[in-house]
């Protein structure tokens, strides 16, 4: 795992997903505009901006939710048309949302193993039934998920229905979750909103080690500036649903055009 909260030295691979020129409206509101940015494997990229940015919604384009009037988005090196989230899921992209979305009834082991749900082969009856080879299937995701569990540190939760944990441990569960899926890609849209300070420390130690062990990508939405800036390769800033920035996090620090945005300056 990393250590002392420092991004460990690592080299980006090619580019995994690109957006070209992505505009999105709903009727007379434009949310995207002619946004573009890539996304490299192995890459921590941050989307970030104030309220109302749009920064959800490229997300929701990513993961095909919402399918944008203009531009075109390419994922390992395929042009998509109109893909479904299923079908995002199926091609390795995972998904996490600002508010979270548990089975609140079931424990955080049987919430983590719907993640499976897609490496599942074996037919419906089989699984009903919990026969043969079912049985075997069953026992080998359900050793997966025990792996997440082990590596997300909540063995102590792991018959714990979800809806009696606190805020910060369900967060943890729905990450678990999305790496049930074994993803490529995970978009996480604010993984920390709502957390203390120590809580955040925990989730920046795992989307680290996610990302530095799993060599997993990372498209993350996050407000905390702090956040971002520690454990970021890279940062696109979007206000009024238009990039302003784009590039490493301390040049984007510093940028004017970033500064204004965050502290509401206009722009005649």
């Amino acid at each position: 795992m990393a250590a002392n909260g420092l991004i460990p030295q690592k080299k980006e691979g090619g580019v995994l997903l690109k957006a070209e020129d992505i505009s999105l409206s709903f009727g007379g509101v434009k949310a995207l505009s002619n946004v573009s940015f890539e996304v490299h494997e192995h890459q921590v990229l941050a989307i970030i901006g104030p309220n109302g940015a749009g920064k959800s919604s490229m997300l929701n384009c990513i993961n095909g939710f919402y399918h944008p009037q203009e531009g075109r988005i390419t994922y390992k090196g395929v042009t998509r048309k109109q893909m479904k989230p299923h079908d995002a899921a199926a091609q390795g992209i995972a998904r996490t949302f600002q508010n979270i979305a548990l089975f609140k009834g079931m424990n955080t082991l049987d919430n983590i193993m719907t993640g499976r749900n897609l490496k599942m082969k074996r037919n419906f009856l089989l699984q009903a039934l919990y026969l043969g080879p079912a049985l075997k299937e069953e026992l080998e995701h359900r050793e997966f998920v025990e792996n997440i569990i082990d590596f997300l540190e909540i063995e102590h939760i792991r018959k714990t229905p979800v809806g009696k944990l606190p805020y910060g441990l369900q967060k943890r569960v729905e990450l678990g979750r999305a790496l049930a899926a074994e993803p490529d890609m995970l978009l996480l849209d604010e993984p920390m909103a709502g957390m203390n300070l120590e809580e955040k420390q925990d989730m920046c130690r795992y989307i680290l080690d996610v990302n530095d062990e799993f060599g997993t990508t990372i498209v993350l939405i996050e407000h905390d500036m702090g956040v971002v800036m520690d454990i970021s390769d890279h940062v696109v800033v979007l206000d009024y649903g238009r990039k302003i920035a784009d590039g490493p996090p301390e040049e984007v620090r510093t940028n004017q055009d970033v500064i204004d945005a965050y502290l509401g300056v206009s722009h005649d």
